[in-house]
């Protein structure tokens, strides 16, 4: 049973959410995951094996360095898959 969790994973996801609304990037399925993936190899890995470190985790991360670190890598995914989608692309 897996224990550890990328707590980024979740915050990146909530701020393509955000950031995403106002992009002209497409949303569909692969190219939503292309700009996360993007943004997390840019990022580094925050892992939890806990709810109360997730949470922690989670809280650390919230601070505004780290929000704005993960605003940037997910701007910055919206903008390179904008200009090269995969969407039409087989798996």
């Amino acid at each position: 049973m897996k224990l550890y969790h990328n707590v980024l994973e979740d915050l990146a996801e909530e701020v393509y959410e955000e950031l995403s609304k106002n992009s002209n990037c497409c949303t569909c399925e692969r190219c939503h995951n292309d700009v996360v993936a993007y943004a997390l190899n840019q990022l580094s890995p925050q892992y939890a094996v806990t709810s109360i470190g997730n949470k922690l985790t989670k809280v650390n991360n919230l601070r505004r360095q780290h929000l704005a670190d993960i605003q940037i890598a997910i701007l910055q995914g919206l903008k390179i898959v904008s200009e090269s989608p995969r969407h039409d692309e087989k798996l």
